[in-house]
């Protein structure tokens, strides 16, 4: 199995985004010395989901300089927001930049105010689908070197992009699939398969058999918010503050119902958003439970909330290395 991190580069609107940036950095260093496969990062425009983060490739290509080994991608660029050559060439050039060591992913959405940012409208799901799916085929015809091309001689000809992608990019790229139709076009497209935080286990073994049924046979990744400390009651001690904020963020968002009343005490039966919270030996249980759910071979863990300090996401992290990671080394 495998491991990554996956950040959303969150903070309040009047933190200076340099410091969140450097927080981060910092967290993805360890990841890296630890020996985490993956760092993702979203893009978000305007401090949507309060994200400080709008070209996540940039910031791959500041901790590739310093780092040695990990891969950074993106989870997700939002790909009805861009043109998908630009994005395929961008992506060649920073993936040669870095030796190789960026594995994109890609999403078929955005909230509606970025969209409008951009000048650009809100469609309905199988209008939003029909592009995705289309700017995967010309970003995968880029990356082939064949390139783009005019279907029938129509419109102006022009050469492939350069620079020539990696071969193995493709293998390396990945889609977050939310939907069923999601998980079909990454099945269909080659590409790996990334799950939300936000889908349940039965909802994870829906996607999974629509990308398998659809002939997907690349990696899954499954996902969760986490706070890992020496022992069960540690990790929900210090896991309170970050629930507390959690909870009112996604009452706000809507995730919640406002009429849902606040747990007193939260457990693993009422944490928002699926959180796994709890020691190394918590943990390892829940992945192989989920794992008998669903098959994945990548486990994707979202260290850093509001609430948290930077000292318990690098502890969590730490624990989570070199107490959960190497129990799965050969399975």
């Amino acid at each position: 199995m495998k491991f990554a991190l996956t950040y959303h580069i969150e903070g309040p609107r009047e933190r200076p985004s340099e410091e969140i940036y450097a927080e981060i950095a910092d967290q993805v260093c360890l990841a890296d010395e630890l020996g985490l496969d993956y760092a993702w990062f979203a893009e978000h425009h305007s401090h949507i989901h309060l994200g400080h983060l709008p070209c996540p490739l940039l910031f791959e290509l500041h901790l590739a300089g310093r780092t040695r080994r990990i891969h950074c991608g993106t989870a997700v660029i939002c790909l009805n927001m861009h043109h998908p050559v630009e994005i395929a060439e961008q992506i060649a050039v920073a993936d040669h930049l870095t030796g190789g060591r960026i594995s994109p992913g890609f999403g078929s959405g955005s909230t509606p105010e970025e969209l409008a940012l951009f000048g650009l409208p809100s469609v309905d799901a199988g209008t939003r689908h029909a592009a995705f799916e289309e700017s995967l085929r010309l970003i995968r015809l880029v990356w082939s070197g064949e390139g783009p091309t005019q279907a029938k001689g129509e419109g102006p000809g022009y050469d492939v992009p350069l620079p020539l992608a990696r071969r193995d990019l493709r293998a390396r790229s990945w889609v977050a699939a939310n939907s069923l139709e999601a998980a079909r076009i990454a099945a269909q497209g080659g590409h790996n398969m990334m799950w939300s935080f936000l889908r349940t286990p039965s909802q994870y073994a829906a996607l999974s058999d629509a990308y398998r049924e659809a002939g997907g046979a690349m990696s899954v990744a499954a996902n969760r918010p986490i706070l890992v400390a020496e022992t069960d009651a540690a990790a929900w001690e210090g896991a309170e503050a970050g629930l507390r904020l959690l909870w009112k963020r996604f009452v706000e968002e809507g995730k919640i119902p406002r009429d849902r009343p606040e747990p007193a005490r939260f457990d693993a039966g009422n944490t928002p958003g699926q959180f796994l919270v709890g020691s190394p030996e918590t943990v390892i249980r829940f992945i192989r439970d989920l794992r008998r759910v669903v098959p994945f071979d990548t486990f994707n863990v979202e260290p850093r909330w509001a609430g948290f300090t930077p000292e318990q996401v690098q502890a969590s992290i730490r624990l989570f290395a070199t107490r959960v990671m190497p129990v799965f080394a050969k399975e």
